[in-house]
């Protein structure tokens, strides 16, 4: 049985009126949320792992995913010490996504991170040995396991696209020392290797001290015909090692120069499963308070008005999904949205110290990015012109990024000066020792089993 148009009307007023009372209650609730958590917010020393957008399945036929190219190194860097720095500046420069590390000579046990490289390492009691594993962007965020075995083997285990990878740092004893220690070393390797499941890739890295000869003899699959020297008896257990574990001697089949750190690209690609992520944009109910939420307050009384107007609707279920829907877009528009982490997407990217100043001044320098690349064939003059645009546009985005940090650090340190700093100095206190961990979150792997 239908309702009359009076019924609907009063109906839709006392649905309205629930409505505001609700939206000025969820406002409030917000506020004293945002008021409290704001500074929360602001102090994170790192990305968020849970990013901005959520992720759902969609289904899609079986395809090829673009392959991934990682850069693997190995470097004996002599001593860490003083040195870590300038390493990192290395790998950026060198685009090195992985490296192991021998003879680090740090004591203990531990992690390290600058510039978002990420460094797991292992020594002794004593400054001596020690042995490194460093990771950088994105991939440091994928490790799911750290494996530290002695000063001279430690481990490393990361998924990049559903591939599990095993990365072993060696530093094998050097020629003068006893055999029972070098035995010993080559005892526990093999061990380390044997315990790596038969799906996982496996990479090693590291100095073996050892000399594997230019010529092949007897180890076709292993030695590919670029050796150093004269093969020793270290050279034939490295042979020995690989053959027996079916690995090959990556740095023999090409050409070296004589500087220490050795780099190779690993490309892999995979079959996509029928499950293929996507983001959804996340709206910003951070941004309501102040002038916004009576932005966002004002919209939804004149949305919903305007629904009142379209007419009765007999189904509730109908008639709550347009209300809901209504409620969503207006605060997209007056909030805005999140779409995806920093590193994944290119616009409106969510960041503590990003300001409409600096979002307009980096979508101009976009701009002129593309104008710079769509004018390659044009007239010298043109092209001069356009290059001399986009290298203003880009200085200008640069000012306004440091500007828009260095306002909101001083906004930050007058917080912590103050009483209800305390906590956000605590906050602080803790992302840094988190920083340390070896897992900064923890992660699961789903076997067969589920």
């Amino acid at each position: 049985m239908g309702i009359s148009s009076v019924q609907y009307d009063l109906l839709m007023l006392l649905l309205v009126m629930k409505i505001l009372k609700e939206v000025t209650k969820m406002i409030s609730k917000l506020q004293g949320k945002i008021d409290s958590s704001r500074s929360h917010g602001y102090l994170r020393s790192c990305p968020s792992r849970s990013g901005a957008g959520r992720s759902i399945g969609l289904r899609s036929g079986n395809r090829l995913a673009k392959p991934v190219r990682i850069r693997a190194g190995s470097w004996n860097v002599g001593t860490l010490t003083g040195k870590w720095y300038e390493l990192v500046e290395t790998l950026r420069k060198r685009k090195v996504d992985i490296l192991c590390v021998q003879e680090t000579r740090w004591k203990g046990r531990g992690a390290a991170k600058v510039k978002d490289y990420k460094l797991w390492f292992s020594g002794s009691r004593v400054a001596r040995n020690g042995v490194g594993i460093v990771i950088g962007p994105p991939y440091n965020e994928n490790v799911v396991d750290v494996g530290r075995w002695s000063d001279r083997i430690m481990s490393v285990t990361l998924v990049i696209q559903e591939v599990t990878y095993t990365v072993i740092s060696a530093y094998a004893p050097h020629a003068g020392l006893g055999a029972a220690e070098k035995r010993l070393f080559w005892e526990s390797l093999d061990e380390v290797v044997r315990m790596c499941p038969p799906d996982h890739r496996l990479l090693i890295g590291g100095d073996l001290n050892g000399h594997i000869g230019m010529d092949v003899e007897g180890y076709p699959g292993a030695h590919g015909g670029f050796g150093y020297g004269v093969r020793n008896e270290e050279g034939f257990s490295i042979l020995e090692f690989a053959v027996a574990h079916d690995m090959v001697v990556v740095n023999s089949f090409f050409k070296k120069t004589e500087a220490q750190l050795v780099v190779m690209d690993l490309v892999t690609q995979r079959r996509v499963n029928k499950s293929v992520r996507i983001i959804q944009p996340k709206i910003r109910w951070k941004k309501l308070s102040g002038e916004k939420a009576e932005t966002f307050k004002t919209a939804v009384v004149e949305r919903i008005g305007a629904e009142v107007e379209i007419g009765p609707q007999n189904d509730a279920d109908q008639m709550w999904n347009r209300l809901a829907s209504t409620i969503r877009e207006v605060a997209k528009e007056a909030l805005g949205v999140a779409v995806g982490t920093s590193r994944g997407h290119k616009s409106d990217r969510e960041s503590w110290w990003l300001n409409d100043e600096v979002q307009s001044k980096v979508k101009i320098k976009q701009l002129r990015f593309r104008e710079l690349i769509s004018c390659q064939d044009g007239t010298l003059t043109n092209r001069l012109r356009v290059v001399e645009r986009y290298k203003e546009a880009k200085r200008e985005a640069k000012n306004a990024v440091a500007r828009a940090k260095e306002k909101a650090y001083e906004d930050l340190y007058m917080k912590l000066d103050s009483k209800e700093g305390a906590n956000d100095i605590y906050r602080i206190a803790k992302a840094r020792e988190r920083r340390r961990r070896d897992l900064d979150n923890i992660k699961f792997i789903k076997n067969e089993d589920g």
